[in-house]
């Protein structure tokens, strides 16, 4: 079996909340049966929408995805018609093979499946530093920053796929996807995200570790991360 992800978009003319919410809801109606059709498995739609419009201030980066679409299939090869059924509803995308690990393991709930997850997922895409090797950039993201990630914000779900290669022509030249778990708090307020309610030390220090731990190995100027609403399916 291989992950695929596939970062996609809606029609960039129209930014509202309602128009979020109807390509949400295209895209949850839509997609389970069509990719079920094409024997796509553990289907995964994390999208912008109404839900988590308070965390404007949490979207970085100029590619702005507005959804996330990941699924598994037993041949990458064998993509095309999962790719036809996303053509049918999204804009454009960006498609990759990846590599799925969990640092930090969320279950969907009994009987809940296609049913929005608790809190929201701040989906990241994140670029090397200039000069940094693959094996590098990689050691320290598994190595290092993995445990800062998980000390110091509230995470209470963390995937990480490490991109193996992109599937779709003009794709950007990620290296990683990141699925993180937050409570809804961490939406609007940033001593929440930090783990630091109440505590501006801790919260300046657990930011300095975070930022400390990401220029490390990765670009922060060309992260392109936002908050969406996530659903599971299958």
């Amino acid at each position: 079996m291989e992950k695929l992800a596939y970062l996609v978009w809606d029609d960039d003319n129209e930014r509202s909340d309602a128009a979020r919410d109807g390509f949400r809801d295209r895209l949850l109606g839509d997609l389970p049966g069509a990719l079920g059709r094409a024997s796509a498995e553990r289907l995964k739609v994390c999208v912008t929408d109404e839900a988590v419009s308070s965390g404007a201030s949490l979207h970085l980066g100029a590619h702005a995805p507005d959804a996330l679409v990941t699924f598994w299939l037993e041949c990458c090869q064998d993509r095309g018609p999962a790719e036809a059924a996303l053509d049918a509803i999204v804009a454009r995308h960006a498609g990759y093979l990846v590599a799925e690990s969990h640092p930090l393991r969320i279950d969907s709930p009994a009987g809940d499946l296609g049913q929005r997850m608790p809190g929201f997922t701040l989906v990241g895409c994140i670029e090397p530093i200039d000069g940094i090797s693959r094996h590098d950039f990689m050691k320290q993201w598994e190595s290092v920053h993995r445990d800062v990630a998980i000390e110091v914000q509230s995470t209470f779900s963390y995937v990480r796929n490490e991109v193996v290669r992109p599937l779709t022509e003009g794709a950007p030249d990620w290296w990683g996807i990141v699925e993180e778990g937050f409570p809804t708090e961490a939406l609007t307020t940033p001593h929440a995200f930090y783990d630091a309610v109440g505590d501006d030390l801790k919260f300046r220090r657990n930011l300095k570790a975070m930022m400390d731990s990401c220029n490390a190995f990765l670009s922060v100027k060309k992260v392109d991360s936002h908050p969406m609403s996530e659903y599971r399916f299958f």
